[in-house]
Formats: C-alpha cells, sequence, structure tokens
C-alpha cells in the first residue's frame, strides 16, 4: 500500500511515501540465507548507546558480536531519525562467513535521491548457542532542523564465496 502521511515522531515532521520496504531479499545464489533474516522495519530514535558503524569494506568485515545488538550503517547522532532494519541471526549460521548487506534508502521530494551503502557483516568464529537479534539503523537526519522525506527503504544480503570474495 502506497500512501503519504506525516507523523510527528521527533521534533518536526516525517514524511513517508511508502509504507513499506520495497525489494528486501536475503540471498545466496538463488538461495535465501536462512540463518540471517529481516525481521522488522520501521522508524525510531536511536538507541540510548549510539552503536558503531558497520564496515563498508569487502575483505574486512564487521565481525558481529556474541550477544544481541545494535549497529549503524552509517554514522548514527543522538536525537536524530532513524530507519531501522531487524535481522535473527539463528544458531545454524555458519562460521567465520562474510556477508555483503546492501542498503538503499531513497529521500526527499518528487523522485527523491537514491543512497546505497554497501556493508560486510561476518558471522562469529562459533556458532550462537541460541538465535541473536540484530538491529541496524541507518541515521536519516534531524527532524528537528528539517523535514525528512523518505519514500522508501531496502536491503538486500548475499552470502561471500570466503573473506574478502564478495559480489
Amino acid at each position: 500500500m502506497i500512501g503519504v502521511f506525516t507523523v510527528g515522531f521527533v521534533i518536526g515532521s516525517i514524511t513517508i511515501t511508502s509504507q513499506s520496504e520495497t525489494g528486501n531479499g536475503d540471498y545466496t545464489g538463488a538461495n535465501a540465507l536462512n540463518y540471517w533474516t529481516e525481521t522488522s522495519v520501521g522508524l525510531s530514535g536511536p538507541p540510548g548507546v549510539l552503536p558503531s558503524t558497520l564496515s563498508g569494506t569487502v575483505g574486512t568485515p564487521t565481525v558481529l558480536a556474541g550477544a544481541s545488538g545494535n549497529y549503524g550503517i552509517n554514522t548514527i547522532v543522538s536525537g536524530d531519525t532513524e530507519q531501522f532494519f531487524r535481522f535473527s541471526e539463528t544458531t545454524s549460521a555458519p562460521v567465520n562467513t562474510e556477508v555483503e548487506v546492501i542498503f538503499t534508502v531513497n529521500t526527499g521530494a518528487g523522485a527523491g535521491t537514491n543512497v546505497v551503502t554497501t556493508t560486510y557483516i561476518e558471522t562469529q568464529t562459533s556458532a550462537p548457542g541460541s538465535t541473536l537479534v540484530f538491529t541496524l539503523y541507518y541515521d536519516l537526519g534531524s527532524a528537528a532542523s528539517a523535514n525528512i522525506i523518505l519514500n522508501s527503504a531496502q536491503q538486500t544480503s548475499v552470502q561471500c564465496g570466503s573473506v574478502g570474495s564478495c559480489p
């Protein structure tokens, strides 16, 4: 469903031109990544403790913590508005595996502007003992200083052949 509505989420306003994300997916070749799945998306403020930013360099991925946690897709600023993507990592996750996670966020009036951010994560050195939840935040800016127009947000996760060998 596509619609336009304004949310008084943070001081100022946010206009959403699409109520759902488009074209998400988690793939390894033609197969879904059953160990790394997107479970929800939405808007929020940043977490209380600002998260570190994910690696943008193939071959030097951010190794996921052994406990559920938060990461920034770009630099997260206190008080800003965030698009979040929440993922579950299951106990079947292969160890030391690099995953390329590509985020495309379209903001601005009219057709907007696409910003593509490619990040790299690596699964832990041992499989998690239980399902972990990771929330990845994309900073949209401050609604206090300007209106934020969010048109769409999508992500695609692709398992790399090995660490340093991504599509």
